[in-house]
């Protein structure tokens, strides 16, 4: 899949409108209803780099809006409501995408549903609708995966029900949570100059310091959080158009939990590649479809630059494939 030069892939966020803290929205000039791309960028992503896949998706989606959330962290170590309140623009827009077509999940309750909003205390399932969104979450890092928890707890509070995913991208993450990990990638956000490493260095000890005081306290620890969240059925559920043919024979079991595509490399020594596999069998044994690219030699979050054509037509297929389109062979990278 040819993207045109990426040396001026920078002006691409151009088109982005700031709507929160962090968060910025692309609106295409011609979109289609209930297409969206939701991008949540790894700690101190540069403008640059994230240029990069806003681009990849403006050509492999020209009509899906695009939702970018950036990660630092300040918000990653601030408090669960404090998050979940910067987040809210965010979940404004992906209730406005399923609004744009009308659709809610059906609950037991026979009421009309509008907006996405489901009556407080209903107990929702998804099913058929009119029409089906088609949003796919792409998420980077921890840093990228702690922005995704947190939207989707937010959105199943709003809903009652899981948001409906046409796939789901994992690009050097889930991790485990370990101290000297975190410390690593806190740390790979810090400016380059020797003072602001010295004293980030401190502070982010400092941080996780009280982070693990408060886990051995008995709270949940958040990379376990996350990991969790990302494959729990009452965060997300499949959300792709049916054919005829598909609805007769109600899906396979690949199919019954969702679509997901794994990035991982061993050179990477922001997240171990062991995490990204554990997290991928898992998937697989709840029922996910899953697809695990392995690139050669790529350093965290930099898989598409060593192989732009391989990355750009997983998330292709991601994208565009229907139930029967979508490769559910289950291969195991030998590493």
């Amino acid at each position: 899949m040819s993207l045109g030069s990426l040396a001026t892939a920078a002006s691409r966020l151009d088109g982005f409108r700031k709507i929160g803290p962090r968060t910025s929205l692309f609106t295409p000039s011609k979109p289609t209803s209930g297409q969206l791309v939701i991008i949540c960028t790894w700690l101190g992503a540069a403008p640059k780099h994230i240029a990069k896949y806003t681009g990849l998706y403006q050509s492999i989606a020209p009509g899906a809006r695009i939702l970018l959330i950036e990660s630092n962290v300040p918000i990653l170590i601030s408090s669960y409501n404090h998050q979940r309140d910067v987040i809210k623009p965010a979940v404004s827009v992906v209730l406005d995408t399923l609004a744009e077509i009308d659709y809610h999940p059906a609950t037991s309750d026979t009421k009309s549903i509008s907006n996405g909003h489901l009556p407080n205390g209903s107990t929702s399932r998804i099913l058929e609708t009119r029409a089906q969104p088609k949003v796919l979450l792409h998420t980077f890092s921890n840093g990228g995966t702690n922005t995704a928890t947190q939207l989707l707890i937010v959105l199943n509070s709003k809903l009652h029900s899981p948001l409906p995913l046409a796939g789901l991208v994992c690009d050097s993450c889930p991790a485990n949570g370990t101290y000297w990990k975190s410390y690593d990638a806190m740390v790979l956000s810090l400016p380059k100059d020797f003072a602001s490493r010295l004293l980030g260095a401190l502070a982010c000890h400092c941080i996780l310091i009280m982070l693990y005081t408060w886990i051995a306290c008995g709270n949940e620890n958040p990379a376990s959080l996350n990991r969790r969240t990302m494959l729990d059925s009452e965060s997300v559920s499949p959300g792709w158009e049916r054919s005829d043919k598909d609805r007769e024979q109600g899906g396979t079991k690949a199919d019954s939990k969702g679509r997901v595509c794994y990035f991982y490399s061993k050179a990477d020594k922001m997240c171990h590649w062991e995490d990204v596999k554990e997290h991928a069998e898992k998937a697989k044994a709840m029922g996910w479809s899953v697809k695990e690219l392995v690139f050669d030699g790529s350093g965290h979050c930099a898989h598409f630059s060593k192989d732009e054509d391989k990355y750009a037509k997983a998330v292709k297929s991601l994208w565009q494939g229907r139930v029967g389109g979508w490769d559910v062979q289950e291969s195991s990278p030998k590493l």
